[in-house]
C-alpha cells in the first residue's frame, strides 16, 4: 500500500509541474499572441492645464473720471500707444488753465522781485541801503522764484493727468475683455482700491501650456524637454512645444500635490487662443531599441509580473517567465528583463 501511495504523489507532482511549466493539452486553443519585438517608446509625462499668452496686461486709468468714449471691443488687435479709452477731459482743462493763469501771475511776481532786488544791489553797494532792507527784497526774491516753480510743477501735473485721460495700449496684442462702457465712473491706481479695471491685453503671439504635473512624476520633468500639445478644440491635432519652466513649489489640491510646468507653444498659427483647455504630454525618456511587448501580454502572480512564452502552437505548450518592466506607453510595456526578442507570447 506504501508503494502505491508513492507512486500516485509522483504521479500528482509531475502533472503540477507540468501545468505550471508547460501547460497545454491537445484541446486547449491558444488564442491570440504577439512577438516580442525591438523599437522605440517614449515615457510620457501629463501637463494637465491651459493655453496661457506669455504677457497679459490688465489696464487700469491713471485719472479718476467718468468714461467718454471706448475705441476697442473685444478681439481687436491693437498696437502699443493706440488709444483705448478716454475718460472725461473737460474739467483737467479748466484746472489746467487755472494752473496757466496761477504760473503767469507767479511769474510776473518774480520779475518784479528781479528788478527790485537789482536796484537793492546797486544801493547797497553804494551804501545808500542798510543790510537788513537789502536781505529783505532778496528774500522776496527768492520767494517769487520758488513760487514759479511751484506753479510750474502744477501746470506740468495736469497736463500729464489731461493724457492720461486717454488710456492708451500699453503692449501690441489683442482686447481679451472690455470691463466699461461709456458712462461708467472709473477710479485712478492710486486710489484706495487700486483703480478700476478698464480691459485686458494679452500678447497671444506667444502662447505657453500652464499644466499641472503629479508629484510622483516631476522629478523626470526638465526644462529643455520636448512636448506634444494637443487643444480639445482641435481633436488630435498636435502643437510642438518645450518645457521652459518648472515651478519650484507645489500646490496641495484634495491630498496630492501639483507642480506647475510651462510649456512653450512653437508654432500655432493664430489658431490657439488664450484660457482653452489643453494637455501637453512631455517626452521624458526615449528608447530607440527597446524589447516592446502588449501590456495584454502581462499577468501578475502575487507581487510578481509575468508574460507566457509560447513553446508549441499543436499541441499548445506555454512556459512563464518572470519579468521586469521599465517604460509604458499606452498600451506598449518595455521589457527590461525576462525576455527575449522574437518570443511569442500569448495574449490575456
Amino acid at each position: 500500500m506504501s508503494r502505491r501511495a508513492g507512486m500516485s504523489a509522483l504521479v500528482l507532482a509531475l502533472t503540477s509541474v507540468c501545468s505550471t511549466a508547460c501547460s497545454g493539452n491537445g484541446d486547449e486553443e491558444l488564442g491570440p499572441t504577439a512577438t516580442v519585438e525591438r523599437g522605440a517608446i517614449e515615457r510620457r509625462i501629463v501637463a494637465t492645464g491651459t493655453i496661457e499668452p506669455e504677457k497679459e496686461v490688465e489696464v487700469r486709468p491713471r485719472v479718476s473720471g467718468i468714461v467718454e468714449t471706448v475705441h476697442v471691443e473685444a478681439g481687436d488687435r491693437v498696437k502699443a500707444g493706440q488709444p483705448l479709452v478716454e475718460v472725461e477731459k473737460e474739467l483737467a482743462q479748466v484746472r489746467l488753465q487755472e494752473a496757466q493763469a496761477r504760473l503767469e501771475e507767479a511769474r510776473a511776481e518774480m520779475r518784479f522781485a528781479a528788478s527790485a532786488r537789482k536796484r537793492a544791489e546797486r544801493l547797497h553797494r553804494n551804501g545808500t541801503m542798510d543790510d537788513q532792507e537789502y536781505d529783505e527784497i532778496v528774500s522776496r526774491w527768492e520767494r517769487a522764484t520758488a513760487g514759479v516753480a511751484r506753479a510750474e510743477a502744477s501746470r506740468n501735473l495736469l497736463e500729464v493727468e489731461l493724457r492720461y485721460a486717454t488710456v492708451e495700449a500699453p503692449i501690441d496684442g489683442k482686447i481679451l475683455d472690455v470691463d466699461v462702457e461709456e458712462g461708467s465712473a472709473v477710479a485712478s491706481v492710486v486710489s484706495v482700491t487700486g483703480g478700476t479695471p478698464l480691459l485686458s491685453i494679452a500678447a497671444d503671439e506667444s502662447l505657453h501650456l500652464e499644466g499641472l504635473v503629479d508629484e510622483n512624476e516631476i522629478a523626470r520633468v526638465a526644462v529643455g524637454q520636448r512636448a506634444r500639445v494637443t487643444a480639445e478644440a482641435f481633436g488630435d491635432e498636435v502643437f510642438d512645444g518645450e518645457v521652459q519652466d518648472i515651478s519650484p513649489i507645489g500646490d496641495r489640491q484634495q491630498n496630492v500635490t501639483y507642480f506647475e510646468v510651462e510649456i512653450a507653444i512653437e508654432e500655432h498659427g493664430g489658431r490657439l487662443r488664450p484660457r482653452m483647455s489643453a494637455d501637453g504630454e512631455i517626452v521624458a525618456e526615449v528608447v530607440d531599441q527597446a524589447l516592446v511587448v502588449p501590456e495584454t501580454a502581462l499577468f501578475y502572480e502575487g507581487e510578481d509580473l509575468f508574460v507566457e512564452r509560447v513553446l508549441s502552437e499543436d499541441p499548445v505548450e506555454t512556459e512563464r517567465s518572470r519579468v521586469e518592466i521599465g517604460i509604458v506607453e499606452d498600451d506598449r510595456i518595455e521589457i527590461v528583463s525576462g525576455v527575449e526578442e522574437g518570443w511569442q507570447l500569448r495574449l490575456r
